[in-house]
């Protein structure tokens, strides 16, 4: 009878308190500043205005330290949107101690936004900003200091595109082909100066899953690499190879995956015959292999002379395309 009893009751429990499992909050990457070693932050208040690729709901940011080799403090972080400002805390408290080699994000706060976020760091003299404070990957007019993304709830797009790359993608003094892709996706840039598909210290092999799939939101990757590595003695085979082991890590994570051809580029310092053969090999094998390919190349070069830019799209070093270039190459991307 006694069991009967306890059974009883716990059926009765059961029935009167059931809770459903709430719903798991999505949250879609909106901005993005890529770490990297940094000046030091001139004074201890940074602002900056960045400009999101879709809007929310609800808002948080990620602070990043991921290349420090020191614990860094921040005392206050507060996001403005639409006349309202939030202060956001960090596990409830309004600062927090980032450790070295490491990244934080902050508690949500209800907050509408649209198309631009402003943002402000409160950290001690000297602390160095770690975020890259070009204009061209950052979308921001002034300076980026510590925040590395910003992530919305409640947002309508659906997902995030990711383009992956060297300076070509990250920009050219204020330009950038990213900013122009029509999409209705939030399009975010993770182009880095200088930054190879397999040489350097974070070539894009290793750095894909820190700064391309940190998200279950990103849907595409864009990917515009190998002109470094070339130029660098790099053969075709490895670029080759690199961007196998990128487009297979994308994939496993579900985000569909895109490669653009490599711009032309004679006339630049480093342009020889042999390595603009190895650029021609990585081209070719983009086309045979990825019939939805974005053809750079034949976006941007001369008809009379194909290894060079156009000079109405050349910057005037020969390698870089201009802002005109980057709106030509926009148009050829459709994510």
């Amino acid at each position: 009878m006694r069991v009967i009893i306890v059974l009883a009751l716990l059926l009765a429990c059961g029935a009167s308190g059931v809770h459903e499992p709430s719903a798991v909050i999505r949250w879609l990457p909106v901005w993005q500043a890529v770490p990297t070693l940094s000046a030091s932050v001139p004074d201890q208040s940074v602002r900056t205005t960045v400009d999101l690729g879709a809007g929310g709901t609800s808002v948080r940011v990620r602070l990043s330290n991921l290349m420090g080799i020191r614990p860094v403090r921040v005392e206050q972080v507060s996001v403005t949107a639409n006349g309202q400002t939030r202060q956001l805390t960090f596990g409830r408290s309004r600062g927090v101690t980032i450790p070295a080699r490491d990244e934080v994000r902050s508690d949500a706060v209800q907050l509408t936004v649209t198309k631009t976020l402003e943002i402000s760091t409160y950290a001690p003299a000297g602390t160095p900003c770690q975020a890259r404070a070009h204009r061209t990957i950052t979308s921001t007019r002034e300076q980026i200091c510590l925040v590395s993304a910003v992530e919305v709830a409640g947002f309508t797009a659906p997902g995030a595109v990711v383009a992956f790359g060297d300076s070509i993608t990250e920009g050219f003094y204020e330009d950038n082909w990213p900013s122009l892709v029509q999409t209705d996706h939030a399009m975010l840039n993770a182009g880095i100066n200088g930054n190879g598909v397999v040489l350097g210290d974070a070539p894009m092999i290793t750095r894909v899953h820190r700064d391309v799939l940190f998200s279950d939101e990103v849907r595409k990757v864009v990917l515009l690499g190998g002109i470094n590595d070339i130029q660098s003695g790099v053969s075709a085979e490895n670029v080759i190879a690199g961007i196998r082991t990128i487009q297979l890590r994308c994939e496993k994570e579900n985000a569909q995956f895109f490669v653009g051809t490599i711009t032309p580029w004679r006339g630049w310092v480093n342009w020889t015959e042999e390595r603009e053969q190895q650029r021609q090999k990585v081209n070719a094998w983009i086309r045979a292999t990825f019939p939805g390919a974005f053809d750079f190349d034949a976006a941007v070069r001369d008809p009379a002379d194909p290894l060079r830019l156009r000079p109405e799209f050349d910057s005037g070093d020969h390698l870089h395309p201009n802002a005109a270039a980057f709106d030509a190459m926009a148009r050829l991307v459709r994510v």
